[in-house]
């Protein structure tokens, strides 16, 4: 079954009519938000005050922020071609199986939400999946999906149809190119002298000083340097110069982005010294655009999905080029985040920083500590299968429905334990506001066989178990979707991957956005070319490699 979704909402009068905050704030109505002292302003919502918040230089968490969307382009909002979401389910099956959006129903998730982000909870031991795809995970998402408009706290249903998707749909390398050289200008560095006037190298930043760091190579800890330019660049308020803030959220994210400005810089280096007569930043440009594609669909999503369902959404799933498209919140509110489970409490990040918190993950990503200091460089010989040992290799924590011990404060007001717990409850609330179906009705609905009472509830601690029954057991009879992705993941393979349900949403989700997309490895002639492992693939452990991070 082709995830693609048809245009158009449900009912809408128009394309605001579930968000009724952003006609006021779009002035739509005639009116405009009246300013503090004002009387009669209307309360901005929930997500965006926090948002606000906590995109200041402290917090720099862009990841799940919300804003107007007065913020952006007004083509990018209004136009008739503009990128949206949508449902992948028809809107009988949303409309029987969905939760109620009442107090009730939002107190049971909150629940929920922060059993989920309990520490302690995890008995699991690790999956045998190498920690650096959970990062990979996190950057394919900023390259395909941006929502900034749809509100927790929106008092009816907000339909998928009219939220804007800010990211094109498709596995482009926006989030790196931006618009490229001749508009983002900011993000490249010009030709060297006697270069071709094409040669475009992205923009690299510099390093804190502060004593060794980063990969040391086949030398170990001896191989490793005071690095100078292993960040991505920055303005002298320490800002990102990206294409998407989000990948500075954290310092392992941050320092994959770095390594993907120079898997391009090492292409436009490798056409120079081969003469290449046509243009260097278009060519570097669609060869890095096409192994990403291939380490995405021959790497990552086996990993993720299972062989299986990627060879079954290759055979079954089709799309014309081009053809209508609206990302399903099914996969981008549920299936796709699955990567929250996979995140380590604790990373080696290189041979001097040893069994760091993910609290630390977050704090050296901010000032004090920018430029990213150079002993912070991060060594990926330790997130991906390079053939460089390290003392402690990071792999990822099994796909379930129990993330990892709290870490931070998600709402930057100092008290701890709170960030799983918060995000978990949020991931719930989003998928109730939006009206997701069950689990279970999107298995039927898909053709997958639903996970019975005692395998959704199998292995989990009395409390969970406590909350699922309760109102008669309506979790358990309505599933979240996301949760239920979770759960089968544990239930149905262990944790290693996605289950049938989840991994068929995630396959088939990705297919149908590369066999649209003209210029995709899907519609063009290609196999790799440049240096990997094994002749004729191409992984995220070869990518890392061409790209030098990884030492020598």
């Amino acid at each position: 079954m082709s995830t693609a979704t048809r245009p158009g909402a449900e009912s809408p009068e128009d394309a605001f009519v579930a968000q009724p905050f952003l006609r006021e704030q779009l002035g739509l109505d005639g009116t405009r938000e009246r300013s503090p002292g004002g009387g009669g302003e209307k309360r901005l919502p929930v997500d965006i005050r926090a948002s606000l918040e906590l995109v200041r230089p402290g917090h720099g968490r862009f990841h799940g922020a919300k804003f107007s969307l007065g913020y952006f382009p007004a083509h990018d909002v209004f136009a008739s071609d503009a990128d949206k979401f949508g449902y992948l389910t028809k809107g009988r099956v949303r409309r029987a199986s969905r939760l109620p959006l009442d107090a009730a129903s939002r107190d049971l998730l909150t629940q929920l939400g922060h059993l989920m982000g309990n520490s302690g909870r995890e008995t699991a031991p690790d999956s045998a999946t190498p920690s650096g795809y959970t990062y990979v995970g996190q950057f394919v998402d900023h390259d395909i999906t941006l929502d900034v408009s749809s509100a927790l706290d929106a008092p009816s249903l907000v339909d998928a149809n009219v939220i804007n998707n800010m990211r094109s749909p498709m596995l482009d390398l926006d989030s790196v190119y931006g618009k490229g050289p001749a508009v983002d200008a900011f993000l490249y560095a010009p030709p060297a002298p006697g270069e071709p006037p094409s040669a475009f190298r992205m923009l690299l930043g510099s390093n804190l000083p502060s004593g060794l760091g980063g990969a040391g190579g086949a030398a170990g800890a001896g191989g490793m340097v005071a690095h100078t330019d292993f960040d991505v660049p920055r303005t002298s308020a320490l800002t990102a110069i990206i294409g998407d803030p989000r990948n500075n959220e954290n310092l392992i994210v941050s320092q994959l982005h770095h390594a993907m400005l120079r898997f391009h810089n090492a292409i436009v280096d490798s056409l120079v010294a081969s003469g290449f007569t046509g243009d260097v930043f278009v060519e570097a440009k669609r060869l890095a655009t096409l192994h990403y594609q291939w380490a995405v669909l021959h790497d990552f999503l086996p990993r993720i999905c299972g062989q299986a369902a990627v060879d079954d959404a290759l055979a079954s799933v089709t799309a014309s080029v081009g053809s209508p498209f609206q990302m399903p919140v099914e996969f981008s509110v549920a299936a796709y985040r699955f990567g929250h489970s996979m995140i380590r409490d604790e990373y080696w990040l290189n041979f001097e920083l040893r069994n760091k918190p993910m609290s630390d993950v977050f704090a050296f990503i901010h000032e004090p500590h920018l430029p990213v200091r150079s002993n912070w460089v991060v060594d990926f010989n330790a997130f991906f299968e390079t053939g460089f040992a390290v003392p402690v290799f990071n792999n990822a924590r099994k796909i379930d429905s129990v993330l990892a011990s709290a870490l931070e404060d998600l709402d930057g007001n100092g008290l701890p334990n709170e960030l799983m717990g918060v995000l978990a409850a949020r991931n719930l609330l989003r998928g109730l506001v939006l009206g997701l179906p069950s689990g279970q009705a999107t298995a039927a609905a898909l053709g997958v066989p639903a996970l019975t009472t005692p395998e959704l509830t199998a292995g989990l601690p009395a409390d969970e178990i406590a909350v699922l029954q309760q109102q008669s057991g309506l979790l358990l009879e309505k599933t979240p979707l996301w949760y239920y992705v979770l759960r089968e993941a544990m239930v149905k393979t262990g944790g290693e991957h996605l289950g049938p349900l989840g991994a068929k949403i995630v396959a088939d989700t990705f297919v149908t956005m590369m066999r649209r997309d003209a210029l995709s490895l899907l519609n063009v002639t290609f196999a790799p070319t440049l240096p990997s492992a094994v002749a004729g693939r191409f992984t995220f452990a070869d990518l890392v490699r061409v790209a030098g991070v990884i030492g020598a």
